[in-house]
């Protein structure tokens, strides 16, 4: 009777080993997965045993994993001691309808009633057929070769053994010199085994130690000395609790030990997964996430890890390199190179899970960028349609009043007297040059929000900044008193003269808008530590503690009354601002005591020093 399955079509689970005839099995189940046109899986079952596997062992498994892949197979590791039983679950769990399997990895039955990996396979999954590839020459090279293993293992654990349990003995000696109790020196003697437990694989040495310490404590330390016979009935009683113990507690010891390195290896991994998952999600582009991919994966192979591109050409003469992509389903965003391809499956398994973050990481930011690009894109057409809407309403009263007054003398001119025409003239300049700071504003706030004006920083003397910026204010100056104090005047600071001198112009020339005509504005600098201070410092009616909080913000205006009626778009301040910061600047606003207003900046000094 056949498995019944949720599909009609086959599939072939080939079993890997390191065994040198498994790449014959592998060609075997690739033929045959080729014939039924079936699902093609292979399947590592990783036991504890694994660990112990020699150098010309694990290469040769790595070497049968890497040619199954290529053989198209889906490879799969799983853990377990039971080797019969996680292949079952996996044929289970996969709907595998085929298992082919090497008679090197049946094994022979070493004790009666013992059943083969065959009987036990056909016991839990009946309904799977089981194709087993003879190799008899391989199978005698693989046992030459774990008998090699086996002997080389237990001869270095011998020597270990008889090494701990001499000292023991002498330090046993001592005590018994000294008058110690025999519980002392059989303390002794289970530390030892204990220590041999700890030191060395093979599970014959804690069992020949365990007897050997029972057989010098008696020869050594018990009546009659320097024989294996005992004086006292309860001895036999004392040497078989020795025994016991000493065997027990080497065991249990092995086993925490191998526990505890297991244990170790994954809480390392976690940390690793995890430090990398921290790490990615603070990560704000591609470079850093390469960093933190390349960092991590070196923490855990302590190997040279470099990052290529997705187009980069794999050079086919590099056996000893492992390349790895970091993908999604979609695309590909770079490839790994690892400076060693003799990685262990659980390595391997744990470097795709970190790629896997990586790839994920690489997918939000392009999202994020994407994202971003849009929201600037949206921002500066916000920005221009809302120029668009404030130009087309400001500008409209200074360009009536210039035609306006422009068409009065062209048509009147010869009528009106010289102090009409002017009066005339003089309306037709103030806002001409008002429309002039009011157009460069716009060009210098619109550059600045595109990124496209550049700092040309050179050292600079702050009073030829300010007597710049002061010498192009308009008419309106002449209505009030501007005082210029200059602290020292060698000082000086790395900035971009041009953009500078528009700030402070900026600053004096919203002064003079909102104060009283006939009043003091005083333009600052000194030294402050090592920066230069400049502020413009007015006797105007002040600005509230509301408006403090808006002021440097585009399109923003404070609703006083200006005495001729026009009134600015809000972009001088939020340029002073925008060009302060890009000098790596700050610039503040206070109440002037008594009354007024004081704007000032801060930039970076270059003093200088004069020569005598």
């Amino acid at each position: 009777m056949e498995k019944p399955h949720t599909n009609n079509k086959e599939h072939i689970l080939v079993c890997l080993s390191s065994a040198p005839s498994n790449t014959k099995i592998i060609q075997t189940a690739t033929a045959m997965a080729k014939a039924f046109n079936a699902t093609f899986s292979a399947l590592y079952v990783k036991t504890s045993a694994s660990e112990s596997m020699s150098d010309e062992d694990t290469e040769r498994l790595l070497a049968n994993i890497h040619f199954a892949e290529t053989c198209g197979a889906s490879v799969v590791t799983v853990c377990g001691d039971d080797i019969a039983f996680q292949i079952a679950e996996y044929a289970r769990l996969s709907d595998v309808t085929k298992i082919v399997i090497g008679r090197t990895v049946i094994g022979n039955r070493r004790f009666i009633g013992k059943p083969t990996l065959t009987e036990r396979l056909i016991f839990l999954v009946p309904n799977v057929d089981i194709h087993i590839i003879p190799d008899k020459d391989a199978a005698v090279d693989r046992r030459k070769t774990i008998k090699k293993t086996r002997f080389e293992t237990v001869l270095k654990g011998l020597l270990v053994s008889i090494v701990v349990l001499l000292l023991s003995s002498l330090l046993g000696y001592l005590f018994f010199c000294l008058g110690f109790t025999d519980a002392n020196i059989i303390t002794l003697y289970m530390l030892g085994v204990l220590l041999i437990a700890i030191f060395t694989e093979s599970k014959i040495c804690w069992v020949l130690s365990s007897v050997a310490s029972v057989l010098i404590f008696n020869f050594l330390f018990t009546e009659p000395y320097q024989t294996f016979l005992a004086s006292k009935q309860n001895n036999y009683l004392t040497f078989l609790i020795m025994f016991i113990v000493a065997f027990f507690s080497s065991s249990l010891t092995k086993k925490s030990k191998e526990q505890s390195r297991k244990s170790s290896i994954k809480a390392y991994s976690t940390e690793v997964m995890l430090e990398m998952s921290q790490q990615l999600q603070k990560c704000n582009s591609k470079s850093e996430i390469t960093n933190v991919t390349i960092e991590q994966i070196k923490k855990l192979l302590d190997c040279d890890v470099k990052m290529h591109s997705p187009d980069y050409a794999q050079e086919e003469n590099m056996p000893e390199k492992l390349f790895i992509p970091i993908q999604n389903t979609k695309k590909i965003f770079a490839i790994v190179e690892i400076g060693k391809n003799n990685i262990n499956e659980f390595q391997k398994n744990l470097i795709n899970a970190m790629l896997r973050e990586s790839a994920l990481a690489y997918e939000n930011e392009e999202y994020s960028a994407a994202k971003n690009e849009l929201l600037l894109k949206n921002k500066q057409e916000e920005l221009r349609s809302t120029l668009l809407r404030a130009i087309s309403h400001d500008l409209r009263t200074p360009l009536t009043g210039i035609s306006g007054y422009a068409d009065l003398l062209i048509k009147n001119g010869a009528l009106l007297s010289d102090e009409k025409k002017s009066e005339m003239f003089t309306y037709i300049y103030d806002d001409s040059v008002w429309l002039l700071n009011l157009i460069e504003n716009i060009l210098s706030i619109t550059r600045f929000d595109e990124n496209k004006i550049s700092i040309n920083k050179e050292s600079e003397f702050i009073e030829d900044i300010i007597t710049e910026a002061v010498s192009h204010l308009g008419r309106e100056k002449k209505n009030f008193k501007i005082k210029t104090v200059i602290e020292n005047e060698f000082l000086s600071a790395k900035m971009d003269g041009k953009l500078i001198s528009q700030v402070v112009f900026n600053l004096v020339n919203n002064a003079i808008k909102y104060s009283p005509e006939n009043t003091t504005i005083t333009v600052r600098a000194k030294a402050c530590d090592d920066c230069v201070e400049v502020s413009v410092e007015d006797e105007g009616c002040g600005i509230s503690d509301e408006n403090k909080k808006k002021i440097f913000e585009m399109f923003y205006t404070v609703n006083n009354s200006v005495s001729d009626g026009r009134r600015g778009l809000g972009l001088g301040l939020a340029l002073c601002k925008a060009v302060v910061e890009a000098h790596d600047g700050q610039i503040s606003v206070q109440d002037n005591k008594p009354c007024g207003t004081i704007f000032s900046f801060k930039l970076k000094g270059d003093f200088y020093e004069p020569k005598d």
